[in-house]
């Protein structure tokens, strides 16, 4: 697995800006490290915006997008190899608001109402959540099939039901970007690659490499 540091356009927050899953992704123009993820990908603005990981959340089975994307956004993801589900939501910010992997996802309370339809969508039980009192899950955590590393002040409640949704092996409290807690706004995670933003130090990296990568 490689893990690296980046930032686009000067932006560490690199979870704000992309969204990747273990087969298909979106990106914004000019993202220009998302060959190391080696997924189907579609290169779009989302909402009229370069933020695509703060309006897109989901796995390899589908990803969400809000009913604010333009049609010319939608047309350009049917062209592609993504598959893509519109919620119809006033919580348009679903990267913020979903954390997901192969077997699971945790949204917040917001979405609540949208819970049936976002199971349905991403082939995976769902549950209603929150990591250290954050109700914004997907800036709370980065998380991939095999780990998590999640909110720094996350008690061990929040972490057990994480590990148990999401059905991971190993998860661990941390930060990115120099002692920033949100480390899904931070970083963007799969089982083959993880960016993280460049501020990012060698020990942050260190305990997602610990905990995120599978030895076997």
């Amino acid at each position: 697995m490689e893990i690296e540091r980046y930032n686009y356009e000067g932006n560490t927050n690199l979870g704000f800006y992309a969204t990747a899953t273990n087969t298909q992704s979106i990106f914004p123009p000019e993202f220009n490290k998302k060959e190391i993820f080696e997924t189907d990908y579609c290169e779009t603005y989302i909402a009229r915006t370069r933020l695509v990981g703060l309006f897109t959340a989901g796995n390899s089975n589908c990803i969400l997008v809000p009913d604010t994307i333009t049609d010319r956004e939608q047309e350009k993801l049917e062209e592609s190899d993504v598959n893509f589900h519109v919620i119809e939501t006033r919580d348009t910010a679903l990267g913020n608001l979903i954390l997901a992997n192969d077997s699971g996802a945790v949204i917040s309370e917001n979405l609540e109402d949208s819970k049936e339809e976002i199971e349905k969508a991403l082939e995976v039980p769902v549950e209603v959540g929150s990591i250290a009192e954050v109700k914004t899950v997907g800036t709370a955590a980065i998380v991939n099939s095999h780990g998590a590393v999640i909110h720094r002040d996350a008690s061990e409640e929040d972490a057990e039901h994480i590990k148990e949704v999401l059905q991971l092996e190993d998860i661990d409290i941390g930060t990115v970007n120099l002692g920033s807690p949100f480390v899904g706004s931070g970083a963007v995670s799969t089982d083959k690659a993880i960016l993280v933003g460049e501020d990012t130090s060698g020990p942050e990296i260190g305990r997602i490499d610990r905990t995120m990568v599978d030895r076997d």
